[in-house]
């Protein structure tokens, strides 16, 4: 029985999970949950999934949830080790991205919300400390070029020698900013990266319904870059 995939298209984890079976060429089948709806809350699925969040998977019996315990699991499971290394210390650097992401370049999104999604669609007022929350994501930004792409050395997280799990947590974050119209020339070393990952097939087709949600409802007028994506 094929793997079960439960997601959401505009949730990050999920579109990185999502991207993982594509690449990884995994026979499975998926369910939408739109949690806009409230499908996540609802008793059939809180029975499968307790914390009633997305992505989560159905492997026969077997029921998982969190994205990056998720993947591993996927990795290990269907012997795709060139998306997760199973040496310990190339394993190790894949897994201290995963685990800063979640305070790391998790803010984004976190960001987005509060500043852009928010008041667009629920009339929330923009915080006021909008200007000091921008600023960490610009130094979240700059240490993600530094450290995890080497200046710009690094094709991939880490020095990997091929895309691993942690550019499928990554490149599905950074995304996001092009709901807020960024000016990726601000930071060459992602920009460069970000085209890279979106030339990749897979991950332009999970980011599909994404993009095609930032061009209905248009946040901003869009620059160049983020235009021919959309």
């Amino acid at each position: 029985m094929p793997l079960v995939l439960y997601y959401y298209p505009l949730s990050q984890p999920s579109r990185a999970v999502w991207g993982l079976l594509l690449l990884g060429k995994v026979e499975f089948t998926s369910k939408v949950i739109d949690i806009a709806k409230g499908e996540a809350t609802t008793e059939e699925y809180t029975m499968l999934i307790p914390t009633q969040s997305v992505p989560a998977i159905a492997d026969d019996d077997f029921t998982l949830f969190e994205s990056h315990t998720i993947l591993k699991y996927i990795v290990r499971s269907h012997n795709l080790h060139q998306f997760y290394p199973q040496d310990s210390k190339q394993q190790a650097l894949v897994d201290a991205y995963l685990d800063w992401h979640h305070t790391g370049t998790r803010e984004i999104t976190l960001f987005l919300r509060a500043v852009v999604w928010g008041p667009f669609f629920m009339q929330y007022p923009v915080p006021e400390n909008k200007d000091e929350r921008l600023k960490q994501i610009e130094d979240i930004l700059t240490f993600i070029e530094k450290i995890f792409l080497g200046d710009g050395k690094y094709q991939f997280i880490q020095n990997q020698p091929t895309l691993s799990i942690a550019d499928l947590s990554l490149i599905n974050e950074l995304v996001g900013l092009f709901s807020m119209n960024y000016d990726f020339n601000q930071h060459p070393v992602l920009k460069k990266y970000v085209e890279n990952l979106l030339s990749v097939p897979e991950i332009r087709e999970t980011n599909k319904d994404f993009f095609g949600f930032l061009g209905h409802f248009k946040f901003a007028e869009y620059n160049d870059f983020i235009k021919q994506y959309l």
